[in-house]
């Protein structure tokens, strides 16, 4: 089964083939393997998933944990509390299991600003705009449970 930080990349890979296919972009097909490195560089930082999450709880749980046994938490609802306090900090910027640390229009705004200055891009035939919609789009469609 591919990682969750596999799955962002999964995710980079459908932006730019969509965007390909859709002929909002061009570049030699021998470069979409840069492309798509480059995006996920790009982005990959900001998109985390349930398995940071779990890695983030658990470091959590590290500094925290003596003060909840105080309180007399079993073991899963002291995993439970330092979740909620780290998915907390994400805000309301979860998608299909994966948690923006920007906004999702501030990620495609991203891509978008990196296709159009990118050397590895040949020509670019959307505005901003219309870029950042149609990377919104591949996002919000984006399934991980249907990549098997």
């Amino acid at each position: 089964m591919a990682t969750q930080k596999e799955t962002v990349r999964l995710l980079c890979k459908s932006i730019v083939t969509r965007l390909e296919n859709q002929k909002a972009i061009t570049f030699p097909a021998r470069l979409r393997q840069i492309v798509q490195d480059e995006v996920f560089s790009l982005v990959g930082p900001y998109i985390l998933t349930e398995e940071d999450l779990r890695e983030r709880t658990l470091a959590k749980m590290g500094a925290k944990t003596e003060a909840l046994q105080d309180s007399g938490f079993a073991e899963s609802d002291q995993y439970r509390a330092a979740k909620n306090i780290v998915r907390g900090t994400f805000g309301d910027d979860e998608l299909n299991g994966f948690f923006f640390q920007k906004p999702l229009k501030t990620v495609a705004n991203t891509i978008a600003q990196y296709l159009m200055r990118s050397s590895h891009i040949d020509d670019v035939y959307e505005t901003d705009e219309d870029l950042e919609k149609q990377i919104v789009e591949v996002v919000r469609k984006f399934d991980p449970a249907n990549l098997h």
